[in-house]
């Protein structure tokens, strides 16, 4: 005697109630909102983990594999935040622990905050309106600073969040240089406001909707 399987339940559905199951199997996937760092994600823009998934984007958990290590991550910044909501907050146990910077999707720098307060590194929404759009997060020990073809992108040492203040500020990102100050907190942690993945999710189960639609066509 046969047993019925998931399938051919699946398949004596109706239409709409078949849609609506395969919907609910695949939602787990879409609530994903913490992204981890896959291999080593690298320092520069052609080298930066793409981070991938569907709806919003609320942390980032990864590992600096040495001290002259630094860890790139594409996200989105998908609405512009209000004034003074934090956009950015890294975990940090000391003032020369991991740093934490934002740069546009050209690679020129936005702001970094290299002071630890309330345990944590915070880049705040500007009061000047931040645009919606590709963004890349780097993080990299104290003095491990970003560099443009003109010099430091930022001053090192100076604390307080900022945009950049260094020789080579008005250009973008190009490599790291410096003697970094290994502390901790690492791994790290990055928690995040109103940004998303880099790229969308695979849709998934499209072979199974392909099935469906063949069965009641």
């Amino acid at each position: 005697m046969h047993t019925p399987t998931a399938v051919d339940r699946l398949l004596r559905l109706t239409l709409p109630a078949a849609f609506a199951l395969l919907a609910l199997l695949a939602a787990p996937r879409a609530q994903a909102q913490t992204w981890n760092e896959t291999g080593d994600a690298g320092p520069l823009l052609g080298t930066a983990q793409t981070t991938t998934g569907s709806g919003p984007l609320t942390a980032i958990n990864g590992n600096l594999d040495s001290p002259f290590d630094v860890d790139l991550y594409c996200i989105r910044l998908t609405a512009v935040p209000p004034a003074g909501l934090p956009l950015v907050q890294l975990t940090c146990a000391g003032i020369n622990g991991p740093n934490v910077y934002l740069l546009d999707a050209t690679g020129k720098g936005v702001f970094t905050n290299q002071t630890c307060s309330l345990s944590s590194k915070t880049i705040l929404a500007p009061n000047v309106s931040l645009a919606a759009g590709t963004y890349y997060l780097a993080v990299a020990y104290t003095g491990m600073d970003p560099q443009s073809p003109s010099g430091v992108i930022w001053l090192p040492g100076v604390l307080g969040q900022r945009a950049p203040d260094g020789p080579g500020g008005a250009l973008a990102l190009n490599s790291w240089s410096g003697t970094p100050n290994v502390q901790p907190i690492n791994p790290y942690h990055v928690s995040l406001a109103f940004m998303s993945f880099c790229d969308g999710a695979v849709p998934t189960l499209r072979s199974t909707w392909g099935s469906v639609k063949a069965h009641y066509r």
